[in-house]
C-alpha cells in the first residue's frame, strides 16, 4: 500500500492483540514468530527502537519483558493511546542502530506517557496492511 493510501485508510476490521515484548542485549524486540516463519523479515525487523523502547522501559517499570494488549479500536481498560503524528523514516538512524532496512514506517505519540516514538513497517503486518490513526495499549504483565 502506497503513502498515500496510509494517510487516509480507515481500518473496516477491529484488530486486538497480545504479545510479549522482551529485551535482549540492550534492544526490545516484538515477539512474532509467525512473521519470522511466514519468512517475511529477520529479527532486525522486529527491533524496538526510536523512541518504541523507550516507551517499552517505562510499560515493563524498567524489567526486560512485557506483555501487551493493543487495538486499533478503544477497548474497556486500556491505559494509553499511541496516536500517528506522520509517516515517514529515518534511514540513516535506523542502520546506525541496526535495524533491517525499512520502505517506511509512522511516527506516533503516546498520550499519556508523553512520549515520540516511531514504529516500523511491521506495525502494517499486525494492522492488517495499514498504520492505524490510534493504538489503544494495556500493560498485561
Amino acid at each position: 500500500m502506497g503513502i498515500i493510501t496510509d494517510l487516509f485508510k480507515e481500518q473496516d476490521v477491529i484488530v486486538e492483540r497480545t504479545d510479549r515484548f522482551y529485551k535482549e542485549n540492550g534492544t526490545w524486540y516484538i515477539d512474532l514468530p509467525e512473521f519470522l516463519n511466514a519468512g517475511l523479515g529477520t529479527k532486525a525487523n522486529l527491533m524496538m527502537v526510536a523512541g518504541a523502547d523507550i516507551m517499552l522501559d517505562k510499560l515493563s517499570g524498567n524489567e526486560k519483558e512485557v506483555t501487551l494488549k493493543y487495538s486499533n479500536h478503544p477497548f474497556k481498560d486500556h491505559q494509553d493511546i499511541i496516536k500517528r503524528t506522520s509517516l515517514g523514516y529515518d534511514g540513516e538512524y535506523l542502520n546506525s542502530v541496526g535495524h533491517a532496512p525499512v520502505d517506511g514506517g509512522a511516527y506516533y505519540h503516546a498520550i499519556k506517557m508523553d512520549q515520540p516514538l516511531w514504529l516500523c513497517p511491521v506495525t502494517k503486518y499486525v494492522f492488517d496492511g495499514y498504520y492505524p490513526f490510534n493504538i489503544y495499549l494495556q500493560v498485561i504483565k
